[in-house]
């Protein structure tokens, strides 16, 4: 009998012992992202302005100068836009690491320290790093971006290819970029308010050309409310987003000559045919009317 009871004592001692445990069981670490592993660029199907459709980094506490390390608290917003690939230098801007920076060159973080004498991972705004090594000749090394055209007064000629200009207008120079209009049609939606670009009314299937030169950085519908997108990086401060699109006409990574054809208007994602086209200075919105010729 004093056997049974004590086999009986010992499992409840078991029990609780293994109850209390689990009650004093901490939550596991959380996971930091932006750590120190390289991994592959972007794909195609991946979003270049992160989770959110094509909406720039918040401002944080940075002044100039102040150095800007990787993530650590809950209010940093790391800085994924799109950058030119073959460029020679790049210049830290807000939410760069230098993570995320080798991360969209698509080079190692051990280059990028030792392609510029880092002894560790801090950065300051406005620092201008080499991106590729001594004796590479990029986009970037002189004052004059390549994939800028050169200024012409000269208007488009009108064609069904999609390998030269398809629509007929004026040429305006603004900021440095020959810009043209991006289709035909009325304005339906203004800039301001909740619109971030503007809305291009128009017929299902007419073409849409690009507003100026540039490389394919996104092609899909992956973002809400933008249907079939297109955005053209057209130097390191201006790009252009195209949406609501029935047909995409290009792929990423294709270089893009100024009123080439890319997509034909649609409805994708929208209530009425239309083109839905942005145009972003360093990731903020501008308001297309003052740089297009309208």
């Amino acid at each position: 009998m004093l056997k049974k009871t004590a086999i009986r004592s010992g499992w409840c001692v078991l029990i609780l012992t293994l109850a209390a445990c689990t009650g004093l069981k901490q939550p596991a670490a959380p996971i930091e992202t932006g750590g120190n592993t390289d991994t592959p660029a972007a794909t195609n199907a991946d979003n270049p302005y992160g989770s959110a459709p094509y909406t720039p980094p918040p401002s944080t506490n940075v002044d100039g100068g102040t150095t800007v390390s990787a993530p650590v608290s809950t209010g940093y917003v790391p800085n994924y836009s799109p950058v030119d690939i073959n460029a020679t230098n790049h210049t830290v801007q807000r939410g760069d690491t230098i993570y995320n920076i080798s991360k969209r060159y698509q080079i190692t973080q051990d280059n990028l320290r030792s392609w510029n004498n880092l002894v560790d991972d801090n950065i300051k705004l406005g620092q201008v790093l080499r991106v590729k090594p001594t004796g590479y000749v990029g986009t970037n090394d002189t004052a004059t971006t390549t994939v800028t055209p050169p200024k012409t007064t000269t208007t488009t000629t009108v064609t069904t290819t999609t390998t030269k200009p398809t629509t007929t207008g004026t040429v305006k120079n603004s900021s440095g970029i020959d810009w043209v209009r991006p289709t035909a049609g009325s304005i339906l939606q203004g800039f301001g308010g909740g619109s971030k670009g503007i809305d291009f009314g128009g017929s299902m299937g007419q073409p849409v050309v690009a507003a100026a030169a540039g490389k394919v950085v996104y092609a899909g519908n992956g973002l809400r409310g933008y249907g079939n997108l297109i955005i053209i990086q057209h130097n390191q401060v201006y790009l252009t987003a195209y949406g609501n699109n029935q047909k995409i006409m290009v792929k990423v990574g294709q270089q893009i000559k100024r009123g080439q054809q890319i997509a034909t208007m649609g409805n994708t994602d929208a209530k009425r045919t239309q083109l839905h086209f942005e145009l972003r200075q360093n990731g903020q919105p501008q308001d297309p009317t003052k740089f297009l010729p309208l």
